[in-house]
């Protein structure tokens, strides 16, 4: 029993000397302005282990660190034959989403230990390459190249969850303005079940020099302004208040996308959120009595072999059953849809006819 303890111990030890070892290849090749072949070959293999060795939190923390720095090495490697495709893939969205949480948790971990070694550092950098991204979205929306300007305000978004909601909803905007639909339903449900729309705040100040209302990222920006002098009377509004509108929008891509039962329940979720709105209404009306009626398509059959088998009791009645099936499957969008337009006289005959033949004699009594 005593070898076996001696052994362990002695793994272990080995195992800790080997992090610290890839720790240090790999803070000396990070360093570097010039990084050789030689150099990225070394920062690669010791990231690898160090990924598969690390025990300790803070081995933990550096080992995801320089694993998610990569690309970066990557990219100093080449030098001035770094192309702006080199430079491009950078921008991938999986390399800023995990540079990101790198950088966040390199900070935290730091400033927890007491210990900053890359603190400053990472907080400067943070700021440049937010202020790059959203340098070459705003670019992008001014030369109308929206597809383009939306996936980089998404970037800023995935680099920045925390902090950056804002430029998760300009994405959405612009995938609508590039006509992307199939990406702007994507963006506008993440926008909708984001942490900022449900919980987030928008900051507003008055320009004293134009006297217009403008907002403002985030708290401290704004204060920053307004200690500035020039702006005063800030204001603050709920993110909440905006989500009517953006689940109304949402219904719209999906509609567009050709998806109507999915845009039903978007669309619901817009009218419960705010009853007043007469274009929600009428397109709630619009989806749900198309539906309907291109459910009732194979009535007409329907009645023609019906009548032909007048004399034909056995018939006759599995017809109906039939006839009774299609109505009560277009039911629920009849429904719907005189709920929000109690005047329109085809849906009430439709309702009407459905409650009758679906023997609802009570409900059919009270459609006028």
């Amino acid at each position: 029993m005593k070898k076996v303890i001696l052994s362990v111990a002695m793994l272990v030890s080995i195992a800790s000397f080997a992090q610290k070892e890839e720790l240090k290849t790999l803070k000396k090749i990070y360093a570097k302005n010039s990084i050789s072949e030689k150099d990225l070959a070394e920062y690669k293999e010791a990231s690898n282990a160090l990924s598969g060795l690390a025990s300790e939190k803070s081995d933990v923390v550096y080992a995801k660190f320089y694993k998610a720095m990569y690309p970066t090495v990557v990219l100093a490697s080449k030098g001035d034959k770094a192309t702006m495709q080199d430079q491009m893939a950078l921008y991938s969205a999986d390399f800023i989403k995990q540079y990101g949480i790198a950088i966040d948790e390199t900070i935290a971990f730091e400033k927890e230990s007491g210990k900053k070694i890359y603190t400053d550092e990472l907080i400067q950098e943070k700021l440049q390459f937010k202020q790059g991204l959203a340098n070459l979205a705003y670019s992008m929306n001014k030369a109308s190249k929206f597809k383009e300007g939306s996936s980089f305000f998404y970037a800023l978004y995935l680099f920045d969850p925390k902090n950056e909601g804002q430029s998760l909803e300009n994405a959405a905007i612009m995938a609508v303005q590039a006509k992307d639909y199939k990406l702007a339903e994507k963006l506008y449900t993440e926008f909708a079940e984001s942490d900022y729309l449900n919980n987030g705040t928008m900051y507003f100040a008055i320009n004293k020099a134009s006297g217009n209302e403008e907002s403002f990222p985030n708290r401290d920006a704004r204060v920053k302004m307004i200690a500035s002098g020039v702006y005063e009377k800030p204001r603050d509004v709920k993110m909440t208040t905006k989500k009517p509108d953006v689940y109304k929008t949402l219904a719209i891509v999906i509609d567009q996308n050709g998806d109507s039962e999915k845009a039903k329940l978007a669309y619901d979720k817009a009218y419960e959120l705010n009853p007043s709105d007469q274009e929600i209404k009428d397109a709630i009306f619009r989806l749900n009595f198309n539906s309907g009626y291109d459910k009732l398509k194979g009535d007409r059959a329907l009645v023609d072999e019906m009548n032909n088998n007048l004399n034909n009791k056995a018939k006759f009645d599995e017809l109906m059953v039939q006839r009774k099936a299609i109505f009560k499957n277009a039911l629920p969008d009849f429904e719907k849809a005189y709920s929000v337009k109690k005047d329109d006289n085809n849906t009430k005959q439709l309702l009407k006819m459905a409650y009758d033949i679906l023997d609802m004699k009570e409900k059919a009594n009270t459609i006028k």
